[in-house]
C-alpha cells in the first residue's frame, strides 16, 4: 500500500494487528485485517447470514462497524506508540443493498492531525467477481494516551 503519510511509530503494523486481534467484536462477526498500511487498511467480512437484516442484507450495523475499524485503524497507524484510538463521529451514507458474497472495508486517512484525525472509509460489496461500493463513512477519530 502507498501512502501520503509518515507513521510515527515504525512498528505501526505490528500494533495495528495485535490492537485489531484484542476487539472481541471484530472476531464476533467474523472480519478480518487483510491489509495494513500507513495511513490506510482493509477489513474484510465473509457474507453470514446471521449478520444480516429482514431482508438478508448485510446489516447497517454491521456495516458501520466495520468501515468504524477501518477508519480507526487507518488513524491508529499513524499515532505514536503510546496512543490509542477512540471515535469521536462518523457519519454514513447507505448507497445501495449490501448484498453479497464478501466485504470489503478500506480506511484511508485524509487528515492526519496531533491528535485529532479525519478518515474516510469505503464498504465494496463483492458477488461473481464484481466489487459494488455499497457504503461509505466519513470519521473523526482522536488519539488518547494513557493517564
Amino acid at each position: 500500500m502507498n501512502s501520503q503519510f509518515e507513521p510515527r511509530d515504525p512498528d505501526f503494523e505490528t500494533r495495528v494487528t495485535q490492537s485489531f486481534g484484542a476487539q472481541a467484536v471484530m472476531s464476533t462477526i467474523g472480519a478480518r485485517l487483510s491489509e495494513v498500511g500507513a495511513g490506510q487498511v482493509v477489513i474484510e467480512l465473509p457474507y453470514r447470514a446471521d449478520l444480516t437484516q429482514q431482508d438478508g442484507f448485510i446489516h447497517a450495523g454491521i456495516s458501520s462497524t466495520i468501515m468504524d475499524s477501518a477508519c480507526g485503524y487507518a488513524a491508529f497507524s499513524l499515532m505514536p506508540a503510546d496512543a490509542r484510538v477512540l471515535t469521536i463521529e462518523f457519519k454514513i451514507n447507505l448507497l445501495a443493498p449490501a448484498a453479497g458474497e464478501r466485504f470489503r472495508a478500506v480506511g484511508r486517512v485524509r487528515k492526519a492531525g496531533r491528535s485529532v484525525f479525519a478518515a474516510e472509509a469505503e464498504l465494496y460489496a463483492r458477488s461473481d467477481g464484481n466489487d459494488k461500493l455499497v457504503a461509505t463513512m466519513h470519521g473523526t477519530l482522536m488519539a488518547v494516551y494513557p493517564q
